[in-house]
């Protein structure tokens, strides 16, 4: 399945390699939800998805709630407003946070997100929406991704819900979970790298504190943990304890042409295992 957003950093490519390493689990939890596409390619019974931007949470609650309501207030956007001009002022009126709520400001998201440069998410300090004008041809429209997305939000009794990750895996994990981690990777060495997470960058505390609630969680509940990182050497630093499994994706999106093609990667594990081997000790 599809995402509905363009996601730079999206897994849509990695779903081979990633999906065999997510445990069978009856519930499983994204404390950084982004582009959805584990959700959409697993086949867990309950899922909590979860992500610090309102924005985002606002966007995938209302097309679960009110997918036909969300096509038809997005639908005339993308037919009229395919221009420079047009796409400043709705990002402009969009940063007036009274002016769209609900419904109205997921189309007006999706308008952004489908017509701002190379699929960016990225906020100022202020909370600002501030990603230039695209400039593509023609954009597309994902009416049938809003479908599928809604109906198996709606099957799986999904809860979404605007959160830090540390009160996500506090809050919402049990022994009945597997938890799955997505957060902005290490940039390589040799590249340039987005580590903006919603309005402030994920730096290498932030990816410390990570590390100890996924493994607080693992610990106290016996849960597996999957986490996707950059192949670097600060992400082994940080995630130390954890198994590291080695692959590669191809990046389609970055800010220079440069910096575009294969990085490698790692997908990093806790089993469920885990927990009472440190108790042990």
């Amino acid at each position: 399945m599809k995402p509905i957003l363009k996601w730079a950093g999206g897994k849509s490519r990695l779903m081979p390699r990633l999906r065999p390493l997510l445990p069978t689990a009856d519930c499983l939890v994204e404390p950084f939800v982004g582009g959805a596409s584990v959700f959409l390619n697993t086949d867990h019974r309950r899922y909590v998805l979860a992500d610090i931007n309102p924005d985002l949470i606002n966007f995938y609650q209302a097309v679960m709630d009110a997918p036909e309501s969300v096509i038809r207030a997005a639908l005339p956007l993308f037919r009229h407003n395919n221009n420079h001009e047009d796409y400043y002022r709705l990002r402009a009126d969009f940063n007036q946070w009274r002016v769209f709520v609900g419904i109205e400001r997921a189309a007006v998201f999706l308008y952004l997100n489908r017509h701002g440069y190379n699929a960016l998410c990225r906020y100022n300090l202020r909370g600002k929406f501030n990603v230039p004008y695209g400039r593509y041809k023609k954009p597309y429209f994902p009416e049938t991704e809003i479908h599928l997305f809604a109906e198996k939000a709606r099957d799986t009794h999904t809860r979404f819900v605007c959160l830090p990750f540390e009160e996500t895996l506090a809050f919402h994990v049990d022994e009945h979970c597997v938890v799955y981690a997505d957060p902005p990777y290490f940039p390589h060495e040799d590249r340039t790298g987005f580590t903006g997470y919603y309005i402030t960058p994920f730096r290498d505390d932030a990816h410390q504190a990570l590390a100890d609630a996924l493994m607080e969680a693992n610990r106290r509940h016996g849960v597996p943990v999957v986490l996707s990182g950059s192949d670097t050497p600060r992400t082994h630093a940080a995630y130390r304890g954890f198994t590291f499994h080695y692959t590669h994706a191809h990046y389609s999106i970055a800010a220079r042409a440069a910096s575009r093609g294969n990085a490698n990667e790692v997908i990093a594990t806790l089993s469920a295992a885990s927990a009472y081997r440190q108790e042990a000790v």
